[in-house]
């Protein structure tokens, strides 16, 4: 009965730090998507005749990250699943 309960315990200990993680790379997904967009708002009011080339390319780059972050997140939440039913 300890030892289920100490294995509970280290098992709600383990949870809470991957969920800290994933607060914390959510974070910084929210923040380089927010400084992604904003840079490319940004560089459409700056410039009078703006690279087309350059802005679809900074829109896929953008496009590109979100997705590997979306990835990411997934595979963490995948992670933490196979921990809670291990």
């Amino acid at each position: 009965m300890d030892r289920l309960s100490k294995e509970s315990a280290e098992k709600d200990a383990q949870i809470k730090h991957q969920n800290n993680q994933i607060a914390e790379l959510m974070k910084k997904l929210e923040k380089k998507s927010s400084e992604v967009s904003n840079k490319g708002s940004g560089a459409k009011d700056s410039n009078k005749e703006p690279n087309h080339g350059e802005e679809y390319d900074d829109e896929r780059k953008a496009r590109k990250d979100c997705s590997l972050g979306l990835m990411f997140v997934e595979k963490i939440q995948s992670l933490i699943a196979n921990a809670v039913k291990a």
